[in-house]
């Protein structure tokens, strides 16, 4: 607990040095993949990830976030955490391989069912690995933890893209996750140095799993809400369809996959410290909510602007129809990181329970809107997805979870109001001049399209003395970061 904001600071700058590259690495596989592969093969794999995903929040458990938010723990108690676990796991791998069969026939496609019995696998490589990860998230050491990230995330690719590359078509996107986890279990064994002793009865673990249990009930509703509109598209569709909503989705996801984690992550340990002073929690979580707000609006307006052409640089010719899809799922992706930050500090002040309540809120909010989408087809599917989140799921959550921690409804309007209306002013501006705008280099015209519209986001954020504020700290904070990651 000593030095707290200093271990913070470092470990973001770390964090976000190899998110850095991770980021590379996924839009250069991204970009390889998308000229090797179909996206029929892509909407095949996703078909699978929909249900191994979900299985996957099992396989934690919520045990290794137990493990980091606990104030003291036990080896015996960790320890205990590990075989459960890997009875998760394995119990997981079993099912998959039973119901395979069911999801082939849902989909009408008889190729799911070993594309599912291989990816079954991952269960039980991942569970033998998630207290040693949790174990170096609670003390802090996240610099092996993003150099493991990497390492495995260059196997994984590696392996996908060499499987592709020898035709195996579908099959190079199973390859991949299974080397992935392969190997980044083998590193936190080999990092971490810790070792399970056998399962032990009194270890007081009982708590430990009650909270366990409310955070893995949230993480499978909220899965459910992230992969509903995957489902549906790829139900009403078809694989085809799928697969350029699964190409769009994955490029918007892109950015907060990889800027958000590494903040994330050090929060949960930092913001689990400070949750006894209300007060310190209430300012250290606006401040960072309102900076990753204005981070994300940026990084959304600029995906609006530029989507033809980022379109067509990631996944190449044939790709067109995603574009459409790509803008609006750009726009819904507003919501994850707001509504993700507000989700941690509720698990931060342990009330799990109360968010898990909320998470089964937003599936029937969700499902509801998708259904009547879902009368005009698979565009009708995305826009519900996107109205509803905006406008309804993200608001709704925010002034619910008021009830559960120190930040007021008021608090989140100050300071995310701003933001958004600084970002929509920017993007409407921009779009009415887009047509004006007539490079044909394309990577030359997204550089010159995105800096022109973050050049009007930040001027329009100046209006506002809340937000000029927050852009003032936050230059200041990568300032620091950047000489952190080099120290």
């Amino acid at each position: 607990r000593t030095g707290l904001k200093e271990r913070a600071i470092k470990s973001v700058a770390v964090t976000l040095a190899a998110q850095g590259v991770k980021l590379v690495l996924q839009i250069s596989s991204i970009a390889i993949l998308a000229r090797l592969l179909s996206p029929s093969d892509f909407g095949l794999v996703a078909m699978v990830m929909v249900f191994t995903g979900l299985a996957m929040q099992f396989t934690d458990g919520g045990l290794s976030m137990a493990t980091i938010q606990r104030d003291d723990i036990t080896h015996a108690q960790v320890s205990n955490l590990f075989w459960l676990n890997c009875a998760l796991g394995l119990g997981l791998c079993l099912l998959a391989i039973i119901i395979s069969p069911i999801i082939a026939m849902l989909y009408d496609e008889p190729r799911l069912v070993s594309v599912m019995v291989a990816m079954s696998l991952t269960f039980i490589i991942g569970g033998m690995s998630v207290q040693h990860d949790a174990l170096l998230r609670r003390q802090m050491r996240f610099r092996a933890l993003s150099l493991i990230d990497i390492l495995s995330m260059v196997a994984g690719l590696s392996a996908g893209i060499i499987a592709a590359m020898k035709g195996l078509q579908y099959w190079s996107l199973v390859i991949s996750p299974i080397t992935t986890y392969s190997s980044k279990t083998l590193m936190r064994w080999g990092v971490s140095g810790w070792r399970p002793s056998m399962f032990s009865r009194n270890s007081g673990v009982r708590p430990l799993l009650h909270f366990g249990a409310h955070l893995t009930g949230a993480n499978f509703v909220g899965y459910f809400t992230t992969n509903v509109t995957s489902f549906a598209v790829g139900y009403v569709g078809g694989a085809q369809a799928l697969g350029f909503y699964n190409r769009a989705s994955t490029l918007t996801a892109l950015p907060t996959k990889q800027l958000l984690p590494p903040i994330m992550q050090v929060m949960q340990s930092v913001l689990t410290r400070i949750k006894d002073d209300e007060e310190k929690l209430r300012k250290a979580a606006l401040s960072i909510m309102s900076k990753i707000a204005i981070v994300t609006m940026l990084i959304t307006i600029g995906m609006v602007f530029t989507a033809d052409r980022l379109v067509l640089i990631f996944l190449g010719e044939g790709w067109g129809d995603t574009v459409n899809i790509f803008r609006v799922l750009a726009v819904a992706s507003i919501a994850t990181p707001i509504t993700t930050f507000a989700a941690i500090i509720m698990v931060a002040v342990g009330e799990s329970a109360a968010l898990m309540r909320w998470k089964m809120v937003a599936l029937v909010i969700l499902s509801i809107s998708i259904a009547i989408g879902s009368i005009w087809g698979v565009k009708g599917i995305v826009l519900a997805h996107c109205i509803s989140g905006v406008f309804v799921r993200m608001p709704g959550f925010l002034f619910y979870s008021t009830r559960y921690q120190p930040i007021k409804a008021v608090d989140f309007i100050r300071r995310l109001l701003p933001v958004l209306l600084s970002a929509i002013g920017a993007l409407i501006l921009m779009m009415l001049v887009k047509r004006y705008i007539d490079i044909d280099n394309v990577f030359l015209s997204v550089l010159v399209e995105f800096i022109m519209v973050s050049t009007v986001y930040i001027i329009m954020l100046g209006f506002f003395k809340v937000a000029r504020e927050d852009v003032r700290e936050l230059a200041l904070m990568i300032k620091v970061f950047a000489k952190k990651a080099k120290g």
